[in-house]
């Protein structure tokens, strides 16, 4: 019997470990791994074994369960818990609004143009030419905004 002869026959038996262990996502990654665990029962199987069916059948299982374990652990590291997340990101937000708080009398000391390279450089960590694309000025425009700043900031 070739393996295609032979898949054609159990193949309703992996399906029906699909169902049985509730493999509702990644069904073809699924439905490969038990083509494999059906090709390697094939050449495993010896009649001495008894029976292939049930042979196939806990192969199957196996290298299905086997999978889940694999594919579970991934997700777990891959996941970040929920409540450390928006943790995370309330401390993260704090941070920023006490530097915010902090620069704030700094930037009261500057003109329009003086406030817009002053916040992009040190809270938003962008460079003179980042700042002169976003805001569509020249580079030398953003330079001068620049060094009045540094100006006023050092009187």
């Amino acid at each position: 019997m070739t393996f295609e002869e032979r898949y054609e026959q159990f193949q309703p038996m992996i399906f029906h470990m699909m169902r049985k262990l509730h493999i509702r996502r990644d069904r073809d990654l699924y439905e490969q791994e038990g083509r494999i665990a059906l090709w390697k029962a094939t050449q495993r199987y010896s009649p001495e074994n008894g029976e292939f069916a049930p042979f196939a059948y806990q192969l199957i299982r196996g290298h299905m369960l086997d999978l889940m374990r694999k594919e579970n652990k991934i997700a777990e590291r891959e996941t970040v818990k929920s409540d450390e997340y928006w943790q995370m990101n309330l401390e993260a937000i704090h941070d920023r609004l006490l530097e915010i708080d902090m620069l704030m009398p700094y930037a009261e000391l500057l003109t329009d143009h003086q406030k817009k390279w002053f916040w992009h450089t040190f809270i938003d960590e962008l460079s003179v030419r980042e700042i002169a694309e976003l805001h569509q000025v020249s580079i030398s425009a953003v330079k001068k905004w620049k060094g009045g700043a540094l100006r006023r900031l050092r009187e």
